[in-house]
């Protein structure tokens, strides 16, 4: 058997192929990031907002102005009204204007996002799938309790980086992946990052493993796109509607990041799409 480098590394879901970015004219759409935490009152009001990552000093005035403004549903516990704090994670895109100008929009926005402590164990690669060099995608729900701590997983989409002879036989793969998936997720922690109240609440998180094989001195070059035959998806026991409402593309999630489904965030108006 030959040795593989075996990879759990962030590879992003694509099913059709790359543009040349050097290939198009024109100003490029440039991405970015405000990640940080915001405190509100009970009146739903925002008291306070840290900006953690490092950003351009006049952007980063920009979100804080603008977060500062937002009002929330006010968050309540035992009937009544309290203090809360979560994690915030924005996401911007500069829009090239008039005069070699950008606006900032605001695409999506994230409440409540755990974290996956350094401790975590990656899983095992299937010794079969390492055979037949096959890789996967595997997508867990995964239920955390006021520690962060998992108390229940189950599968909600595995997409593999092969095309099997028959459906069965594709089933078969995306099991196993499924059955290694679960196995490490199960002793898994995460730190919470939204309270209520100076309390920490559980919460219920999209989660993804990405399994690569590499064979030694041969690795996938930087910025490579990476095909994935999507699986199909399955409802967990104690899902909701709303929390299957996900504007995000879970495509996009990287290794170790995690799309809560049931933040006690809401703001009384959609930010989607706004201009700072």
């Amino acid at each position: 058997m030959k040795p593989y480098k075996f990879l759990f590394s962030a590879i992003a879901i694509f099913s059709f192929a790359a543009p040349s970015v050097f290939a198009q004219k024109g100003t490029p759409t440039l991405e970015l990031e405000a990640i940080g935490d915001v405190r509100i009152g009970a009146d739903g009001q925002v008291l306070d907002y840290t900006l953690k990552n490092n950003l351009a000093p006049a952007i980063s005035a920009l979100v804080d102005k603008n977060v500062r403004k937002w009002t929330f549903d006010p968050i309540v516990v035992d009937g009544k009204a309290v203090i809360a704090k979560t994690s915030v994670h924005l996401y911007l895109k500069a829009v090239p204007a008039q005069q070699d100008n950008y606006s900032l929009q605001i695409t999506n926005v994230i409440f409540g996002e755990p974290k996956m402590a350094a401790k975590n164990q990656a899983p095992k690669y299937p010794p079969a799938a390492v055979q037949a060099r096959l890789g996967a995608k595997v997508i867990l729900w995964l239920k955390l309790d006021k520690s962060g701590d998992v108390i229940d997983v189950q599968p909600y989409q595995t997409s593999l980086d092969g095309r099997a002879a028959t459906e069965v036989e594709a089933e078969r793969w995306r099991a196993l992946f499924e059955k290694s998936g679960i196995a490490a997720a199960k002793n898994w922690h995460y730190d919470l990052n939204e309270t209520l109240n100076g309390k920490t609440v559980g919460t219920t998180v999209f989660a993804p493993i990405n399994y690569v094989v590499e064979l030694p001195g041969k690795p996938r070059p930087a910025g490579e796109w990476k095909a994935f035959l999507p699986g199909p998806l399955h409802t967990g026991p104690w899902s909701t509607t709303n929390q299957l409402a996900v504007t995000r593309d879970l495509s996009t999630l990287q290794q170790g990041e995690t799309q809560p489904l049931d933040s006690h965030f809401r703001l009384k108006e959609d930010v989607i799409g706004k201009t700072l």
